[in-house]
């Protein structure tokens, strides 16, 4: 009973953004805590659902920090679904003419 974060690719490597899978095995499971290593609170987060739990489990983005961005369902219907259920884009800030 838990809710799996799987970087696809890591912030600090990129240093522009993060790309992470989120999974939940029960409907219990109600958040996701994405730590991102961009230095930054991030600009824009983008939820994409991989499969159709993810629509039903309607994630959102509750908290955008310098550090994490923590991932809420609106319900608690739509897990226990073998593998990731959402992919999470965290962007960077642009720094163009700073």
């Amino acid at each position: 009973m838990s809710v799996t974060v799987t970087v696809v690719r890591q912030g600090a490597a990129t240093k522009d953004s993060h790309v992470a899978d989120v999974a939940a095995t029960a409907d219990g499971d109600t958040t996701a805590t994405i730590p991102h290593s961009l230095g930054a609170a991030p600009e824009e987060v983008t939820i994409t659902w991989l499969k159709a739990e993810a629509a039903i489990s309607l994630w959102r983005a509750t908290t955008i920090d310098a550090t994490n961005v923590v991932l809420t369902k609106a319900t608690t219907m739509g897990s226990g679904v073998a593998g990731a259920q959402a992919r999470v884009i965290i962007k960077r800030p642009h720094t163009i003419g700073q």
